[in-house]
């Protein structure tokens, strides 16, 4: 008994030390240029403080699992459900924000964290509803990067808030038009994490990408090994569907991911549905079947887009 209860004094204090990780629209980039010389986001609310808990230190494995949730499912999701199937992380879309205000969000992500569940802020950068260049008279749009840089900085400095997506860091298809594509979207996910790490150096940094592979800098302008470098993990949406292609492929574009990410960790996306065609369910055993493809090439987690789209997934168990 004096054994037990020296380790569990001994694993305390380590906990003790440790504590210090499409179609929604957010606000257009109008009202961007519109409020340019004004600050959106009250800095003044920021306060960081992410603790560890004691409990923390005896949850091995069973965290393997998360779902993009737009701003309008919000208050449908069903925490026992989700927390009971082993889901732990959500990315919100940050457009709840705009929605429900900073009080109702803040309390919801409460919620979620008492279920074990992180939530991610969801933000979209170069589309908001609309298109955005990351580009400005053939340059880096630093002013735009700067606005999105605050509303960034503004999320980070919330204590319920466990991670920030970055979603749409790219062109929509025709970087290769553009000498600087490239350079700008490197150049704004860099100015966005260390801006971002300032505020809470703890804070978990994930990139949404295309699943194109060494074709993704060229039509998207994302330079996969770079901008690995800045984020703590790279999601590319692997959904086959959209491809037309088959559970080899999954594995095939996993390990290349894998394999040119760097440091960064790799989170598959798995698209719920047949195709952005054809909203069809996926059948739960399939996706399942998926993520085990993800799994096996070396990602860490797999993140379903999104929760709401395939009830027989929804209410499966994943861990």
């Amino acid at each position: 008994m004096l054994i037990l209860l020296l380790t569990l004094c001994f694993i305390f204090s380590i906990s003790t030390v440790f504590a210090t990780d499409i179609n929604t629209v957010n606000p257009e980039y109008n009202d961007f240029q519109d409020n340019q010389n004004t600050n959106d986001f009250s800095l003044e609310k920021m306060s960081v403080s992410k603790k560890s808990g004691f409990w923390d230190f005896f949850n091995f494995g069973g965290d393997k699992y998360g779902y993009y949730v737009w701003a309008t499912d919000m208050y449908d999701v069903d925490f026992d459900k989700l927390s009971d199937n082993g889901v732990k992380y959500i990315f919100l879309n940050s457009f709840a924000f705009t929605e429900y205000g900073q009080r109702d969000v803040l309390d919801w992500i409460k919620e979620a964290n008492e279920h074990g569940i992180e939530v991610h802020v969801w933000m979209q950068i170069f589309n908001t509803g609309n298109w955005i260049s990351p580009l400005k008279n053939g340059t880096p749009d630093t002013q735009y990067f700067n606005y999105k840089i605050e509303e960034a900085k503004y999320y980070a400095g919330l204590d319920e808030v466990s991670g920030i997506q970055i979603d749409y860091i790219r062109f929509e298809g025709n970087a290769y038009e553009y000498e600087n594509g490239t350079k700008a979207i490197n150049q704004f996910v860099e100015s966005f994490s260390k801006s971002v790490r300032e505020v809470n150096p703890d804070l978990t940094i994930s990139a949404t990408v295309m699943p194109e592979t060494d074709k993704d800098e060229y039509f998207y302008g994302q330079d996969i090994p770079t901008i690995s470098k800045y984020v703590d993990a790279i999601v590319p949406m692997i959904y086959k569907g959209n491809y037309e292609q088959n559970s080899t492929w999954i594995e095939n574009t996993t390990e290349w991911f894998v394999k040119n990410s760097g440091d960064a960790e790799v989170w598959c996306g798995l698209q719920t549905y047949e195709s952005d065609n054809n909203i069809t369910d996926l059948p739960a055993n399939e996706l399942m079947k998926d993520a085990d493809k993800c799994f096996n090439s070396g990602s860490d987690k797999v993140i379903f887009f999104r929760w709401g789209m395939n009830e027989e997934l929804d209410n499966k168990k994943l861990n």
